[in-house]
């Protein structure tokens, strides 16, 4: 009897010993409760021309689709053959899901495709959209035709790649889609805030040539914990 209670508190202190080096190996273990978050609070970023467009479109990944969404791609159509001007007239855009509980953040395959603005064009779609991998999008570039009359005449997504932690966004050297169409005007450049992706943008339009006379996006803080 003697002989089988050593036994038995041998075995329990060694399971003790073993109990109490868990706490050590969990330190490096990763948490899984933790998850990239996208914040409800939007910060806009606009280009107006000056001019009132009276109809208007959107595309809100976020708040339409769910937190994980990004506008990562966009299609324009252009101006009707027989007008002479060079513009986007009309525009679509797609939401793409993420998956915020893995660290790598990649897609998840899911994604919704939405129309924004929609007026006489030529046939034949022009799409600009982000890389697949390690890419989100946080800004657009547009070209608009120069005053008096400034509308805008092509766009490109900006997008950035984490950075060496894997858990930031290396906004200090953003890429850039192609241009969608490839039509020549002044830049400019609606950036997202550091550490904010696109989820959806706004725009006003002339119904009847499709010419955008005023454009916004809408960013939101990305942030793993």
């Amino acid at each position: 009897m003697v002989r089988f209670a050593f036994a038995l508190f041998t075995l329990s202190a060694a399971g003790c010993a073993v109990d109490a080096a868990d706490p050590d190996l969990a330190v490096d273990a990763p948490n899984l409760s933790e998850n990239w978050t996208v914040s409800s609070f939007t910060t806009p970023r606009s280009w107006s021309s000056g001019l009132v467009g009276t109809a208007s479109g959107y595309i809100h990944c976020n708040t339409d689709y769910g937190e994980g969404y990004m506008l990562t791609d966009l299609s324009v159509n252009e101006e009707p053959l027989a007008n002479p001007a060079e513009f986007i007239a009309s525009m679509n855009g797609v939401c793409r899901e993420f998956d915020l509980p893995d660290i790598a953040l990649p897609r998840t395959g899911t994604y919704a495709y939405a129309a924004i603005s929609a007026a006489p064009s030529r046939p034949g779609l022009h799409w600009t959209h982000v890389p697949a991998n390690d890419s989100y999008p946080i800004g657009l570039q547009l070209r608009v035709d120069p005053i008096p009359s400034p509308y805008v005449k092509d766009v490109r997504i900006m997008y950035a790649h984490k950075d060496a932690t894997g858990m930031a966004l290396d906004v200090a050297a953003p890429s850039f889609t192609p241009w969608a169409i490839g039509y020549a005007g002044n830049v400019v450049s609606l950036n997202c805030p550091a550490k904010q992706v696109m989820a959806g943008l706004d725009l006003d339009y002339d119904p009847g040539s499709g010419q955008i006379r005023f454009l916004e996006i809408h960013c939101r803080e990305l942030s793993w914990p």
